[in-house]
């Protein structure tokens, strides 16, 4: 047995991170608290972000998020930026041989998505993983565990409420917000869309979309049902999976239940950082995993191309009035 005097020490990662508003910000954070891991830039085209958080984790402060993608200095990157901005960002660290942590939507549209699929096909190996972080959350992670004890499955419902937010179309409702409920039917079935039926209520005077709904046909036959609220009462994620042989529901953060003039009530908030801030550790933490082990897991950039197969099939449902399919074209044995 080698002695302590004999081990090497764990080299740390260099990480830099490309735009840090709230969402950046937070992931900068997240990693510069795990062991062994150095935030060493961070980006942001709006100095004062930058700045601000640099200061926060002790890293240097850059206002072009291209040339720190492009860097051949570190280990992984996170790209946090404005969703447009994704594929530039993630193609260039690509070309550079750096892991990338990529926030959902991989792109925002279908054509983009696959350049980036293209651009991993063309190195023969996964570096990008993609921010699904439903995937790391506790309750979907026991709603997966369990879901062979339910045997087959006919159906699953996903319910999403967001609260507070600004008027947005009915494109950045789908591509910032549903796609995450898309990629839940994807990982926890095993199944892909082979058809949608969506409605949509909009747009309202200020130009958003509130209520968005997608009757899903699954490739096995089974349905899944997306329901989505822009502006409801709370912050709200579920989901719940009927079996032939039982159902399984997600639980929510434990809260305290207030007893108070007559009526029990529980603070649901209005935050999604707080109901899902421990899927973003756990996620933050095992990329950092997979860097060290010199592969990636997780959900790939084949899953953002899917993810946005879809939304672009509930965008076109919505306002066609008509049942979309989705047409899947074969996945590369890279994602198999």
């Amino acid at each position: 047995m080698a002695s302590v005097e004999n081990e090497r020490p764990v080299r740390s990662l260099r990480i830099g991170v490309v735009g840090v508003g709230g969402m950046g910000a937070f992931h900068a954070r997240t990693l510069a608290g795990l062991g062994g891991v150095d935030v060493v830039a961070v980006a942001d085209p709006h100095e004062p972000n930058a700045v601000a958080t640099a200061e926060a984790v002790g890293a240097e402060a850059f206002t072009d998020p291209l040339a720190l993608a492009s860097s051949e200095e570190l280990d992984g990157v996170v790209i946090a930026s404005p969703d447009a901005t994704h594929p530039e960002l993630a193609i260039a660290a690509l070309e550079r041989g750096t892991f990338v942590l990529c926030e959902k939507p991989l792109a925002t549209t279908v054509g983009d998505a696959r350049r980036v699929v293209d651009a991993e096909l063309a190195l023969g190996r996964r570096l990008v993983q993609v921010g699904f972080m439903r995937q790391y959350d506790p309750a979907h992670v026991q709603v997966a565990a369990a879901l062979p004890s339910i045997g087959r499955i006919d159906y699953l419902r996903a319910v999403h409420r967001n609260a507070g937010a600004d008027p947005r179309p009915l494109e950045r409702v789908v591509c910032q917000s549903m796609v995450h409920d898309i990629h839940s039917v994807r990982f926890l079935t095993g199944e892909e869309f082979a058809a949608v039926t969506a409605f949509a209520s909009g747009p309202f005077p200020s130009g958003g979309y509130r209520h968005v709904l997608a009757v899903c046909t699954l490739t096995s036959g089974a349905h899944a049902s997306l329901e989505f609220d822009d502006t409801a009462f709370a912050y709200e994620v579920s989901v719940e999976v009927v079996g032939a042989d039982g159902d399984l529901l997600t639980g929510g953060p434990v809260r305290a239940t207030r007893r108070h003039g007559g009526s029990l009530d529980v603070h649901l908030g209005t935050d999604w950082f707080g109901w899902f801030a421990e899927a973003y550790r756990i996620q933050d933490a095992a990329w950092i995993a997979s860097i060290r082990e010199n592969r990636t897991s997780g959900p790939s950039v084949w899953d953002g191309y899917v993810a946005q197969m879809v939304v672009d099939a509930v965008i076109r449902s919505s306002t066609s009035g008509r049942t979309e399919p989705v047409e899947l074209p074969e996945r590369p044995d890279l994602y198999a």
